[in-house]
């Protein structure tokens, strides 16, 4: 029977759980990634982050998660997502004084039941007080939840060992069945509550208790991998990042426990704190270490795990450094020769397609994700008002390399690949595109600017065989030489051939010959 109650008291707190989660994501959601950038900037604002995230969503897993998918968008940077993944950790511990303080003082599932129909009464009273109501509801459920494991716990849990005599043998086994409580239950916050409530039901001991805390923190690194399947690059090194600190912290938690656990006592001593409380303090105390150690080097670290895990992404984009900001030129002239790398790489994968007719979509993901990267990292770039002209230039010009760039990307996906290789009526258009490729492949930092004048040629003698075959195929067509069908396909690819061969050009002229404001360059309509 005991079983029974168990087994519902945590499919009610994950009923909880997951309704807590849903509300607060909406209600958090745009704001949060409104002023995400802001708050990355540094490793203490990071971490602070990265712990209030999990403590308003009551789970480590879930901010990780999304700081992975924050990086997957481009949002903020993987080294950037570092102090986040740290700070979330000391956000879980609010979870063991909640149920230290209120848990278990009271009978909570008398207390809180009439939240869960007040919260109900809100729901269906309208839109406006549907997710206050929601709230209410999933709070309401939580502490029900905890209530039933309580009961559950009372006789199910025991060990036989002695606390005070526990071997390094028993310790581990302690750490690995927290661990692998962690791992069955997807939540390290779940497990903290069937631990303090075995403690409250003196089903463990406090010492036996704080080595399953080691074990489920250990355990949440699992969890995360498990959750990020499948991830990009970026997303396998936030989770070896955030094994190895979770690891490493289990470990010096081990070792250092007879120091931590005496400090605990002693400071839970001078307050006359119970069992409950003192474990809430050794878990928030374990965190508190864990990002003494790992926030100051969080950048060195961050740096080993590009290494052990390379990105295309970072090679294209290794030369952008937030703190060139403050030196424009030069942050500048970064942002140009990524650009030239990312037009070089995007080059590539347009020969692949026009001669081969493969369109690989992964990597035009990357060339988009990576020139969104630049675009972010020219926002952070102040120009003085009294800086150089040329600075001002070099500026507007990048930000119209990036443009046509995302337009060349744009119409790479607009025709089907096949069309390209098997319409043989436009070989010298297609030639004119390899031609302006081939000249992307030399492009280097170096490129005189009067090479423009070569890209834009042949740009004009695609845009002139473009009107010439356009005008054939449409009196053919009228002729009744061809199906109307057949001559719409055509005429996309020819249109498809030119408008590349026009971005290549645009591009390239931009990032090799930058504008002045004292120049206005004048732009043929017709090309």
């Amino acid at each position: 029977m005991e079983i029974a109650t168990l087994i519902g008291g945590i499919g009610i707190f994950l009923l909880g759980m997951t309704l807590l989660t849903d509300t607060l994501k909406k209600w958090a959601g745009t704001r949060l990634r409104h002023h995400l950038n802001q708050f990355t900037d540094g490793s203490l604002s990071g971490a602070t982050l990265g712990a209030l995230l999990t403590a308003l969503f009551q789970s480590s897993t879930v901010t990780t998660l999304m700081t992975i998918g924050f990086v997957g968008a481009g949002l903020i940077t993987f080294t950037q997502s570092l102090p986040l993944v740290i700070g979330a950790n000391l956000g879980s511990a609010t979870t063991g004084w909640i149920i230290a303080v209120f848990g278990y003082n009271v009978d909570v599932r008398q207390l809180f039941l009439p939240l869960i129909g007040l919260g109900m009464g809100l729901r269906l009273s309208g839109p406006r007080f549907r997710r206050i109501g929601l709230l209410f509801v999933s709070i309401g459920l939580i502490f029900v939840g905890i209530g039933t494991l309580q009961e559950a716990m009372q006789s199910m849990i025991t060990f036989s060992f002695e606390p005070s005599a526990m071997s390094f043998t028993q310790q581990a086994l302690l750490i690995g069945i927290g661990l692998l409580m962690t791992v069955v239950l997807q939540s390290s916050t779940i497990g903290l509550v069937l631990t303090m409530t075995a403690l409250a039901t003196a089903a463990i001991s406090l010492s036996q208790a704080a080595f399953l805390i080691l074990g489920q923190s250990a355990g949440t690194s699992l969890v995360v991998a498990l959750g990020s399947l499948g991830g990009w690059k970026s997303a396998r090194r936030i989770v070896l990042g955030h094994a190895i600190y979770h690891v490493s912290i289990a470990l010096i938690g081990w070792l250092a426990f007879p120091i931590l656990f005496s400090i605990v006592n002693r400071v839970a001593d001078a307050f006359g704190w119970n069992d409950l409380l003192r474990l809430a303090l050794f878990h928030t105390t374990f965190y508190i270490l864990g990002v003494l150690l790992f926030l100051p080097f969080y950048q060195a670290f961050a740096r080993q795990l590009l290494k052990w895990i390379p990105s295309r992404s970072e090679k294209l984009t290794h030369l952008l450094d937030n703190n060139m900001s403050q030196l424009p030129t030069v942050a500048l002239e970064a942002a140009r020769r990524s650009l030239l790398e990312i037009e070089r790489y995007l080059g590539s994968e347009t020969e692949l397609l026009v001669r081969e007719g493969r369109l690989r979509e992964d990597e035009l993901i990357l060339v988009d994700k990576t020139l969104s990267d630049v675009r972010v990292f020219l926002s952070t770039i102040r120009l003085e008002d009294d800086g150089k002209r040329n600075d001002y230039g070099q500026h507007l010009s990048l930000l119209h390399t990036i443009d046509h760039l995302e337009r060349w990307l744009y119409v790479l996906r607009e025709v089907e690949p096949v069309h390209v290789l098997r319409d043989t009526d436009f070989l010298v258009a297609r030639e004119l595109v390899l031609h302006e490729l081939d000249l992307v492949h030399q492009l280097n930092h170096h490129t005189p600017p009067e090479d423009s004048k070569i890209w834009k040629q042949a740009s004009k003698q695609l845009a002139e065989y473009r009107k010439a075959h356009r005008s054939e195929l449409l009196e053919e067509t009228a002729a009744n030489q061809l199906e109307m069908d057949l001559t719409i396909q055509k005429v996309q690819v020819l249109l498809w051939l030119d408008r590349i061969g026009y971005h290549i050009w645009r591009a390239t002229r931009h990032l090799i010959k930058p504008t002045v404001p004292s120049e206005r360059f004048d732009v043929n309509r017709e090309d």
